[in-house]
């Protein structure tokens, strides 16, 4: 077995043929192909629906930030309420254990 044989990583490229910077440049060549697969990739892909839908939820609550405080104070007890009707009739109590 030959020296250069036994230090070679590939055993198509003899050792005395490689350089630091040719592996280094290969390395990059590589990692670059595989950073622009995966952006292309992303851009590629669509918006998702639940985006879209949390981006418009976004939009108009910005948009009813323009109210008062006591309208606030009243948008939040009614969303209370309306809570608390839902628990009342849905909450069925548990049969106690024997």
């Amino acid at each position: 077995m030959f020296y250069t044989e036994r230090i070679t990583i590939y055993k198509e490229i003899p050792m005395w043929k490689r350089t630091p910077f040719k592996e280094l440049l290969g390395i990059l060549v590589v990692g670059g192909f595989i950073t622009l697969l995966a952006l292309g990739l992303n851009y590629l892909q669509k918006p998702n629906a639940l985006e879209n839908i949390e981006q418009r939820l976004d939009e108009a609550e910005q948009s009813q930030s323009v109210l008062t405080d006591n309208e606030k104070k009243l948008k939040t007890e009614a969303q209370t309420k309306e809570w608390e009707e839902v628990d009342e009739k849905q909450i069925v109590p548990l049969p106690k254990p024997k």
